[in-house]
């Protein structure tokens, strides 16, 4: 082939993925496989300049712009990282940096590199005024609205020396629990699941509803600093140092350090990787950056990169195992998913034994089959996936696999709604959807039961205990006995747990009938249009679709779930066995001492959830902050409260018993 066409097929297919990973959050390749297309065409521009496409890869940073967002201008530009992948790859980077320093070795400042996206953020007298995407590296999105919904995100500056102008650069990312508890309700919702966290939070942040974007509950942390009016650093760690002391988050303690050599940095590289798979976010390597301020300058960048930072990738962590047959599971909403059972294999920290393949489309475009030998990949996700066939260790006669026609579970024919992906059992006296249903019903983010987890309704369901969620508000000492290893103890905590439930929200109880299309911010937005759940028995569509938030495809979800004749006897006997869901208060008694006081939970509680505490602190005009900072009131702490007590004790900030809560409350 000639290098000509060499070229061009290689930028297309970089633009193809680049499309596929920025826009459309569907990767088909892994990073390292991303990187070594991108190593080959710059090598061939090196070769050939002359062949240089202005909107070659290699001239853009990678994130396009996107519509729906106003676009802004960097006053400071914001570009990527180079990669590298081995030790002699960084040995390579620290000599190059000598040599551009006459000789001078710099200190080096090694950092994780979150997985995540990367985004600016603008404070002006120490307030959070604007916050925009990379995008090309010189113009981005403006997702001011969307980031104001991440609650690790201070909106007000706190500490000495704020600035007049403060531009903060950092990472957004979506926490591994969050990411697979979203994903669970994509496909059940019948919708393709997201590939990784950094999608997800990709796809979060440009979501044109900024009450969506609350429902994803992103974070974010920050690592750099492109403005401060007030700020004097010589250095990146003196830079971590300003950041933290004006009251925003950064990486967590043990996770920088300042470096003297190659064998320094690739020391912290090892801890850091040795950490990977306990991590509760995706991390795909470290950042090696020079730490003195003044040097970074003299160095420079190109039109891509900074010459004074490079980031040290790992590897993708993967091991090779068969798979042993193809099972389907039915969720709640009656949604087939195909499940790979695997020959037992470890990696990253477990074995893997089972692993989702999503859906038929994902498994005819990857053409997985029983009996392939497979590659399957964790990286630090929580979820394992089947990453491609080893083609060579095909077996012989092996078939196509296909969805099967009709439900495994109650045999009815399955079907194929329009613009989904997903294939879907329309039974809804299918017992595996309504076993799906209860376990959600009674789960943290629903009605909060607590000690009512899925084994505990999984023998409630087979013994025919409960059929139904109402079902749950009639269960006995007698009854709960017939449980295996259930003792006087057991049971009554779990009866206790029932009986709390009933007092629940009207949000949440909405949310707890799990209606397609709802998630937490929509049931918030129904209760307070509502008020009652009798008055959404009574309104129509086009009320509905006066509810900010709710578009035809909510609307229509939720008019037909309370128009069921099913589903309106059954909220009636949740209703007549004592379940009274609260419509939310309006108002606020500002003499209140929560009113306008923020609190952080740490610890484990005697009496009360941390969920229940939370509601009880919102519901007195209070409000509840993920982690400790200057700006917190109180903490209110358990047993084993951790290290978000040695700070609030640092920060001088009240420290709450549980019997001072309840006196306060």
């Amino acid at each position: 082939m000639k290098v000509h066409e060499e070229y061009k097929k290689l930028v297309e297919q970089i633009r193809k993925h680049d499309v596929l990973y920025y826009q459309n959050s569907k990767p088909e390749i892994s990073d390292y496989e991303y990187d070594h297309l991108l190593k080959q065409l710059e090598a061939i521009e090196k070769e050939h300049p002359d062949l240089i496409d202005p909107d070659s890869p290699t001239q853009r940073v990678g994130e396009m712009l996107t519509g729906g967002f106003k676009q802004v201008t960097h006053a400071v530009p914001m570009l990527s990282l180079a990669n590298t992948y081995t030790k002699q790859e960084v040995e390579d980077f620290i000599e190059r940096v000598t040599k551009w320093l006459d000789g001078k070795r710099p200190h080096f400042s090694t950092e994780l590199k979150m997985d995540g996206i990367a985004v600016t953020a603008i404070f002006k007298e120490g307030v959070f005024v604007q916050g925009v995407t990379r995008g090309d590296g010189r113009k981005g999105d403006d997702i001011t609205q969307n980031m104001k919904t991440i609650r690790s995100l201070p909106l007000k500056l706190s500490g000495k020396n704020i600035p007049d102008l403060l531009e903060v650069r950092g990472e957004v990312f979506m926490h591994k629990t969050v990411f697979e508890s979203l994903n669970q309700k994509k496909e059940e919702m019948g919708e393709a699941p997201w590939a990784n966290p950094r999608n997800a939070a990709a796809g979060s942040l440009k979501l044109l509803n900024p009450k969506e974007t609350a429902e994803r509950k992103l974070s974010i942390v920050f690592y750099g600093i492109a403005q401060d009016s007030g700020g004097e650093c010589k250095t990146q760690k003196e830079c971590l140092d300003r950041i933290q002391d004006l009251g925003l988050p950064i990486f967590e303690k043990g996770f920088h350090t300042v470096c003297k050599s190659s064998d320094d940095v690739m020391a912290f590289g090892d801890h850091v990787e040795k950490k990977r798979p306990h991590l509760s976010y995706e991390i795909d390597g470290i950042v090696v950056k020079v730490d003195e301020l003044k040097w970074q300058e003299a160095l420079g960048a190109t039109d891509r990169s900074p010459r004074w930072a490079v980031a040290y990738k790992f590897s993708p962590e993967q091991a090779v195992t068969q798979i042993l047959d193809i099972t389907v599971q039915v969720g709640r909403t009656g949604v087939l998913t195909p499940v790979a059972e695997l020959n037992p294999v470890p990696l990253a920290g477990s074995v893997i034994a089972r692993a989702t393949l999503h859906n038929q489309e994902e498994i005819s475009r990857k053409d997985f089959r029983i009996g392939d030998f497979v590659v399957i990949e964790k990286g630090g996700d929580v979820i394992p996936k089947v990453v491609q066939v080893d083609l060579s260790k095909r077996p012989a006669k092996t078939h196509p696999w296909h969805m099967p026609h009709h439900c495994p579970i109650c045999s009815t024919a399955v079907v194929h709604v329009e613009g989904e992906v997903a294939v879907r059992c329309p039974n809804p006296e299918c017992p595996e959807q309504i076993l799906r249903k209860i376990i959600f019903f009674a789960s943290k983010d629903a009605m909060d039961i607590g000690h009512f987890g899925e084994k505990v309704t999984e023998q409630l369901f087979q013994k025919g205990l409960i059929k139904n969620c109402s079902d749950i508000y009639t269960l006995t000492e007698k009854k709960l006995s017939e449980l295996e290893g259930f003792k006087e103890k057991s049971i009554q905590n779990l009866l206790d747990s029932i009986e709390a439930s009933k007092k629940c929200s009207l949000a949440r109880f909405i949310l707890a009938l799990g209606i397609k299309y709802v998630g937490e911010g929509t049931a918030e937005d129904l209760a307070s249009k509502a008020q009652t759940i009798e008055a959404l028995f009574e309104m129509t569509k086009e009320e509905l679709l006066e509810i900010e938030g709710v578009g035809e495809k909510v609307a229509q979800s939720v008019y037909e779930y309370f128009h069921d004749h099913h589903n309106q006897k059954e909220i009636e006997k949740l209703l007549e066995r004592g379940v009274e869901p609260k419509a939310p208060k309006n108002s606020f008694d500002h003499s209140h001492p929560f009113y306008g006081k923020t609190f952080v939970l740490t610890g484990t509680l005697k009496d009360y959830t941390r969920s229940q505490a939370s509601n009880l602190i919102k519901e007195k005009g209070g409000k509840v902050a993920p982690s400790v900072s200057a700006k917190v009131d109180y903490l209110l702490f358990g047993e084993d409260p951790g290290s978000k007590w040695d700070k609030a004790k640092k920060l001088k900030i009240h420290l709450l018993t549980e019997e001072e809560f309840k006196k306060m409350l």
